[in-house]
């Protein structure tokens, strides 16, 4: 093919006007060589970049699946930034520029208020903060989960993008379910996804790739529900499974209490919150109910070990929970020193090791403090240490609001008949609960998925007016 037909091709494929192309053109070719002056490897990402960039700019709603993938994936790293830093400034560009042309959309509701509020105060903790780097870094977090929120909450507009994140959600799901089986890691070299006899997923973290896989399982069930083709229900119910294989290898003990809580919910929750029909409820909890039960005899040995430990720890280093109760217990020493303003957000883990050694009952035979301090392992005391009784109320507001949002868009979808979105807002509303108990063990006020569960809310409502439209659209007399 020649340069002229490949050129034609782009501009078909991409339909941008010819002084843009070659503008992206001559700052694309200064960008890479003055990449390429630096190393072959920073021209090779710098080239990516500006792929990724052209590729999402004609295509924005292929940006929020990109982004699902990304918070699977936090292993991978480009110069030393995990996968979502890198993401975060082409999603900002993108959805500004969808904004500016109208292409895209962000309707004010309760939750958003209650996100600016929380990052407004967290922004103006610094002004106080007894660690102005720990803060700094927290903030850039809060601002990529902010992003991530805004891409969804903007870039959805319709059943069919929904329906097209909710569909790779599942797919991620499984593909890193499955790349958690021990064999697996070892047989393809990914040896960071399985380590400690833990399965981490490809996040290095075993809590959180339990919390990010508990987020998928409601989805993936609400899919298989509204599905009418049976093989694809298989491959659901199978994604199902593997992702309850994957959170039991994880032995992650927010994670094992948000899958007992979640296992419950499905049971007792009306039949209109994720299926079409009652009879595809009943078959749903059956074959749920038998593979649970081979599943927790399959991994019977480490989770029984896991809740001995817990609840009956057979030596002292067992007794604090890998250090989470002395550091929970360090957190209120600092709640009590500083309830209304706090440390400041993301000042803590600066801070604990002096907290931890001024904490009465800490035994530091068990406990050995950590280069650099940890922080709360607990959302919500992370929340009070570093932002106060206001910052609490603040985080406590946007789950509740956000919980309260996707109720409403619920029985708002069955009312107009938009019954995918409908049991979509229901399963979201199980993940989020999943999501808030499992964070009981995690600090994870910036975690990706939650924020991604904001913006999905946000968008919700869109999605119900345009299946509303098009309903009545067909209905009309022609």
């Amino acid at each position: 093919m020649s340069s002229e037909s490949r050129v034609a091709l782009t501009a078909r494929v991409f339909p941008f006007p010819g002084p843009v192309w070659a503008a992206a053109g001559a700052t694309g070719a200064v960008v890479i060589s003055a990449a390429a002056s630096i190393s072959p490897m920073v021209a090779l990402m710098a080239t990516i970049g500006i792929a990724a960039v052209v590729l999402v700019a004609a295509r924005p709603a292929i940006l929020p699946p990109i982004l699902v993938v990304s918070i699977f994936m936090e292993l991978v790293r480009v110069e030393g930034a995990t996968i979502s830093r890198v993401l975060a400034p082409i999603a900002l560009l993108v959805v500004l520029v969808q904004l500016i042309r109208g292409k895209a959309t962000i309707r004010p509701a309760v939750p958003l208020l209650w996100a600016v509020a929380y990052g407004l105060w967290a922004l103006a903790s610094g002004l106080w903060t007894t660690s102005t780097a720990g803060t700094v870094y927290a903030l850039s977090s809060l601002s990529i989960a902010v992003v991530y929120m805004l891409a969804f909450a903007s870039l959805i507009e319709s059943r069919r993008d929904l329906e097209r994140v909710v569909w790779v959600i599942a797919i991620a799901s499984l593909v890193f379910g499955l790349l958690s089986a021990q064999r697996a890691t070892e047989a393809i070299g990914l040896g960071q996804v399985f380590a400690q006899n833990r399965a981490q997923g490809a996040l290095g973290d075993a809590n959180f790739f339990a919390a990010t896989e508990l987020f998928a399982l409601p989805l993936v069930l609400a899919l298989a529900g509204q599905v009418r083709n049976r093989w694809l229900q298989l491959v659901l119910y199978a994604t199902f499974f593997v992702a309850i294989a994957s959170i039991l290898k994880s032995v992650s003990r927010g994670g094992l209490v948000a899958l007992v809580v979640l296992l419950i919910l499905l049971a007792v929750v009306p039949a209109r919150v994720l299926f079409r029909t009652r009879r595809n409820k009943a078959i749903a909890l059956l074959v749920v109910a038998f593979g649970v039960a081979a599943l927790s005899a399959r991994y019977a040995a480490p989770l029984s070990t896991r809740v001995q430990e817990t609840f009956s720890p057979t030596h002292r280093a067992a007794k604090s929970g890998s250090g989470r109760t002395y550091l929970w217990s360090a957190a209120w020493t600092s709640v009590e020193e500083r309830p209304w303003l706090g440390l400041g957000y993301g000042a803590f883990r600066p801070a604990s090791n002096q907290l931890i050694l001024s904490t009465p009952g800490v035994d530091l035979e068990v406990y050995r403090l950590k280069p650099g301090g940890q922080p709360v392992h607990n959302t919500y005391l992370g929340s009070i240490a570093e932002l106060g009784i206001l910052g609490l109320i603040l985080y406590l507001g946007l789950l509740v609001s956000t919980a309260e949002a996707l109720r409403r868009a619920a029985r708002r979808g069955r009312e107009v008949g938009a019954f995918f979105t409908s049991s979509i807002a229901g399963a979201l509303l199980l993940s989020l609960v999943a999501w808030a108990i499992t964070t009981i063990f995690l600090s994870a006020e910036t975690g990706r998925a939650f924020w991604i569960i904001l913006g999905i809310t946000l968008a919700i409502p869109k999605v119900i007016a345009s299946e509303k439209a098009a309903t009545e659209s067909e209905a009309a007399p022609t």
